[in-house]
């Protein structure tokens, strides 16, 4: 029955052109079983040269009434949007409602409120990006005013003026939840993160850089062995006791400052391969070590997903739920095949 479904599409008048898809390329319309049955309307004899010359400029009547057509329906799009349209221009102190589509365990989605706050805008940062703090005491977070909305009430009682949901005590995802979720590959994107291209080895000296290594510290191969190359201090490293899910620090040297390199021990031998658990252990405790030392910004590479063999689409939701619900920031990802590197940028007052 394909072909039927077809027959009806090209032959149906589209709601943006206002002529069926056959007018616009055949510059005729088709003939239907009905024309068969009935008759097709009377239209002039036109043979020859003639025929061409008169398909010609119909196509070309067609084609001004279609560009006519799209361009009325933008307009029609353009004000319906801009109805409800924001322009983004908050002031400090402007109190605002978030949106947070996070899902809420034990809650059907049918009944959470997508909206939170009220918050409280505290900077703006350019014209699209805010930081934001909820109210009365919240921690800072950077987000784009797409997901911000006006308040408009008393905030004289906090309780009754913030949209009010069902959430356990503590609503942060366990590695067990997150894998239910997201080992599919169905992605966790809470609006913190963005793509960038960057060599890694070139961002600015106040950018710390980390990677994934074994206990043993081979590094033999792949970036790991650019790392050994680069920066050394292999008996430092050693020093630190290494242990799967632990975070190895040294301090480098570079452009006449100093920054530090952060080695994330996801498996015990070079020649092992990780798992998403020894991942998401050594990254909650990259992420403690971060704001423990006001680290504002770390550069890393596509960690686990090369000759690792896990799912990157699982280590980028991975780090975008750990970053979301610790206020981590932004996490920024470029979309090269050969220029595997991520950038992870830290707000130094996600803790204050």
């Amino acid at each position: 029955f394909l072909h039927l479904f077809l027959l009806a599409y090209r032959s149906s008048v589209h709601e943006t052109t206002w002529q069926t898809p056959a007018s616009i390329v055949m510059g005729r319309e088709l003939r239907l079983p009905c024309d068969l049955k009935f008759g097709c309307t009377p239209g002039d004899d036109v043979a020859g040269e003639d025929y061409v010359s008169t398909l010609r400029q119909r196509m070309e009547d067609i084609h001004e009434r279609v560009r006519s057509n799209i361009q009325g329906a933008s307009d029609r799009m353009k004000e319906t949007y801009d109805i409800n349209a924001n322009d983004g221009r908050y002031q400090p102190g402007n109190q605002v409602w978030l949106y947070n589509p996070q899902r809420r365990r034990g809650l059907s989605p049918k009944l959470q409120s997508s909206w939170e706050g009220p918050y409280e805008v505290v900077t703006r940062i350019n014209d699209v990006v805010y930081r934001i703090q909820k109210l009365p005491r919240g921690k800072p977070r950077v987000v784009h005013f797409n997901r911000l909305a006006p308040f408009a009430g008393s905030n004289d009682e906090q309780a009754e003026a913030r949209v009010r949901h069902v959430s356990p005590p503590d609503s942060e995802l366990s590695f067990e939840e997150f894998m239910l979720l997201h080992s599919n590959g169905q992605k966790a994107r809470y609006g913190v993160t963005r793509e960038e291209s960057r060599d890694l080895f070139q961002t600015p000296a106040d950018f710390c850089l980390a990677h994934c290594v074994a206990a043993d510290l081979r590094m033999s191969r792949g970036i790991a062995l650019t790392f050994k190359k680069a920066f050394g201090q292999l008996e430092e490293l050693r020093r630190q006791r290494p242990e799967v899910g632990r975070v190895l620090q040294i301090t480098a040297a570079e452009q006449e400052k100093e920054r530090s390199v952060f080695y994330l021990v996801t498996k015990q031998l070079s020649h092992h391969k990780p798992t998403y658990q020894t991942v998401w252990d050594t990254l909650v405790e990259l992420r403690d070590v971060l704001l423990s030392q006001s680290i504002s910004s770390l550069a890393i590479p596509k960690i686990a997903s090369g000759l690792d063999g896990l799912d990157w689409r699982v280590i980028r939701s991975m780090l975008e739920e750990i970053a979301q619900r610790e206020d981590c920031g932004l996490l920024l990802l470029p979309d090269l095949p050969m220029q595997e590197w991520a950038i992870l940028q830290v707000s130094s007052q996600a803790r204050g």
